[in-house]
């Protein structure tokens, strides 16, 4: 007898087969006549046993199984297919704006483990969530993004690096979120890791996990206080304000707490204030953001000029007694090194197709140890010959040729 435990996967028997859950918001589905043809089997809820079949064959079996599965691989609650990123996948963190590790040459590093989101935020800059036209999500293995960070962090060279941990979605999606924490918090440099987040996935036992695990502050997107309101302005009915400002209370006796709404100017007018007096309750601070129009995001409105916005932040300060501009002394950056950018623009080389982009036609490869982003990519698999578009910053974009 053979007994395979697993501490991310979960097991649930059902007619159409054993449901594999992953991580608590993924899954896929092994069929029984594959599991029966490794052998009399029986599975709990994180281990599956197989009668009368020598340990290494089961091993080596069910693996492969395993890997045939995590191509089918789904979000529970975003329904889109997901890609595992892991050690052993060929695919480097570095390279895109939506996953893996952004560095800018500062001492302010963006970690994105996790892709996707619950809500359809109707200022989303990056097209997230509910009526997203983005087709498919990505998740990277815990350990290949904590190594990856320690690597770069080692060439920065800096003691003072703050970690924000803001992904194209909710980063709340990410089951193993406290470990991560925790795991980067260790890491030799790095002083303060922030989380950006709107809460909705938030427990009073995750806030406590994730304050002993060494989190420094949660940033929470809230931008209207009424009901109906923030429904809309979250773009899903179900979003429950009442109950997001009750947890949001609570994180605010545990961590550092900053409410930031972002305010769309005829939208959400009246919600700037009735936010602002939340955050005086609860003693947090309120820092408004501007809605900025984004080629790739969902624009319910024209963007107003700053110099306009700044005027009705002024007002609104001075109406409140609240500071509601960030402070620039807090989030002043320093340069560091980064890593070279291995590619010159309009250079033509050739890379390797590792999975689908995120959007339908796009593709991602790999050359020279880079994630590249190749829209419109008509090539479906191998190698495909590229023109170098952008490496700003090593976020590469190229074009196939």
């Amino acid at each position: 007898m053979a007994t395979l435990t697993f501490q991310t996967l979960k097991f649930s028997d059902h007619k159409d087969g054993l449901h594999v859950i992953f991580m608590k918001y993924y899954s896929f589905i092994l069929l029984h006549d594959a599991l029966t043809k490794i052998g009399k089997w029986r599975a709990t809820e994180n281990a599956i046993t197989f009668a009368d079949v020598p340990e290494k064959k089961v091993q080596h079996r069910f693996y492969v199984l395993l890997e045939e599965g995590f191509k089918n691989l789904q979000g529970i609650l975003t329904s889109k297919k997901t890609f595992y990123i892991h050690q052993n996948a060929g695919i480097p963190l570095i390279g895109t704006r939506f996953i893996g590790i952004q560095d800018r040459g500062t001492n302010f590093l963006e970690i994105k483990p996790v892709t996707g989101c619950t809500m359809g935020c109707t200022f989303c800059s990056v097209d997230e969530g509910i009526g997203s036209k983005k087709s498919y999500d990505f998740i990277v293995e815990r350990e290949y993004l904590v190594i990856e960070t320690k690597k770069l962090l080692e060439y920065k060279k800096c003691n003072n690096i703050h970690i924000y941990i803001n992904v194209h979605g909710e980063p709340l999606l990410y089951a193993e979120i406290v470990e991560l924490v925790h795991d980067l918090k260790k890491l030799q440099g790095v002083r303060e890791i922030t989380i950006i987040t709107t809460a909705v996935l938030l427990t009073e036992k995750m806030v406590d996990d994730l304050a002993n695990a060494g989190l420094t502050e949660l940033n929470v997107s809230i931008s209207a206080d009424d009901a109906a309101a923030a429904k809309h302005v979250m773009g899903n009915p179900a979003y429950a304000i009442a109950n997001v400002k009750k947890i949001v209370a609570y994180a605010a006796k545990k961590l550092h707490v900053t409410i930031a709404p972002v305010w769309m100017d005829t939208i959400n007018d009246a919600e700037m204030e009735k936010i602002i007096a939340f955050g005086k309750e609860i003693h947090c601070p309120v820092r408004v953001q501007k809605f900025c129009h984004n080629k790739f995001g969902r624009n319910p409105v024209e963007e107003i000029r700053w110099g306009e916005f700044f005027k009705k932040i002024d007002a609104l300060e001075k109406k409140t007694g609240v500071k509601l501009k960030e402070d620039t002394e807090k989030y002043k950056l320093e340069k560091t090194k980064e890593y070279p950018v291995p590619f010159k623009r309009r250079e033509v080389i050739e890379a390797q197709i590792v999975s689908p982009g995120r959007y339908f036609h796009e593709k991602l490869c790999v050359a020279r140890e880079r994630l590249i982003s190749v829209p419109m990519c008509k090539t479906q698999s191998g190698k495909v010959k590229i023109r170098i578009l952008k490496t700003t910053h090593n976020i590469i974009v190229a074009e196939e040729v």
